[in-house]
């Protein structure tokens, strides 16, 4: 699949990338980032859902979108929008090492992470790409935003002192043009 900047850019505008998946759930946890912290959290999840199943409860069915806005999960039948985690909110990712159609995210604020748990309809490695590659385009856009606001701090204060330097007395004798040599030279024949 293209990678290209051009192609990802275009992938990720406006509505971005769908995909059809269900809700294992949310979790509040500890910390922002952590393998151990999402498989575990994702463990518990799973039992939540197995023990709800077992009175017949079955997972919400979602829609879930990847864009430039972040993360939107959508309620499959209703199309309401359930949760949506900006892209700045979204510290970590995890790969659910026991099932290859589940992942989960970290989201929120210092002292109020969550983890969102998913089961995707096929495997979750396309939406795991997906969530690195978003995540890689928005870095690599804002370091050359960043470069060309410095760039051009650079070129206006480079003006400005060219333009302090237009603007001095003439007097200055480190910009005065002499316009008379100081020594006379004779040529001989």
């Amino acid at each position: 699949q293209d990678r290209s900047e051009a192609t990802l850019i275009k992938r990720f505008k406006g509505e971005g990338v769908r995909y059809k998946a269900k809700l294992i759930g949310i979790d509040e946890v500890s910390a922002a980032r952590g393998d151990k912290l999402c498989q575990d959290s994702m463990m518990k999840l799973k039992g939540v859902v197995a023990g709800a199943r077992s009175k017949g409860e079955h997972k919400q069915k979602i829609f879930l979108t990847i864009s430039f806005g972040g993360i939107k999960i959508f309620d499959e039948k209703t199309g309401a929008l359930q949760h949506h985690h900006a892209v700045h909110e979204i510290s970590y990712i995890a790969k659910d090492i026991t099932d290859h159609r589940a992942f989960g995210y970290v989201c929120g604020k210092e002292g109020n992470h969550r983890f969102v748990a998913i089961k995707t309809a096929q495997a979750a490695e396309p939406v795991i790409l997906d969530l690195r590659d978003l995540f890689q385009l928005i870095y690599e856009l804002k370091q050359r935003e960043e470069l060309e606001k410095k760039a051009q701090k650079d070129k206006q204060c480079e003006q400005a002192v060219y333009q302090t330097i237009l603007e001095e007395d003439v007097e200055d004798p480190v910009y005065q043009v002499i316009s008379e040599p100081s020594q006379s030279f004779a040529y001989f024949d």
